[in-house]
């Protein structure tokens, strides 16, 4: 009975996590719904060196570390949809393994709290480089790109 459970709850963790990378996926690779301005990488980087106010400096400063910090992050999202194949695999053996099954998850669960704690710093970091002024904006920015992005990934949330 007990290793019937574990085996649900494992299935059901693989389902929400499949999903959420099913999701995340296609908000990234695929067309707005509703029409706005062309992004380009590395716009939102652009907008903030206007916006900021930084100096040639800051801006290579900033731009060094930049490319590192999303080297690093891709790298953890590749890890992470490696293991989660991972997970898909042993939850379909015929005679699925929960030792690895719950290895696997805790696994899952370490690199999606690295990542957070990755762009934590990053922010830290980036904060860190600033002025004070240059801080209150950036904070507003953070804010806002925050909020952005958790309405677009809302589909049916309504905009105020």
């Amino acid at each position: 009975m007990s290793k019937r459970i574990i085996v649900y709850a494992a299935l059901i963790l693989t389902v929400v996590n499949v999903a959420a990378l099913g999701t995340m996926l296609y908000y990234r690779w695929s067309e707005p719904s509703v029409p706005c301005p062309p992004e380009t990488p590395g716009q939102g980087f652009e907008q903030m060196k206007r916006e900021l106010s930084l100096s040639p400096e800051q801006i290579a400063l900033l731009q060094e570390y930049r490319t590192l910090f999303h080297a690093e992050l891709d790298s953890l999202s590749a890890r992470l949809a490696a293991v989660r194949a991972e997970l898909a695999k042993e939850l379909w053996q015929d005679e699925p393994d929960t030792v690895s099954i719950n290895r696997i998850v805790d696994e899952i669960s370490g690199l999606q709290s690295s990542a957070q704690r990755k762009v934590i710093d990053h922010l830290l970091s980036v904060k860190g480089m600033l002025t004070p002024a240059q801080q209150q904006k950036f904070y507003t920015i953070v804010l806002q790109r925050f909020a952005s992005a958790s309405d677009q990934q809302m589909p049916g949330r309504r905009q105020r």
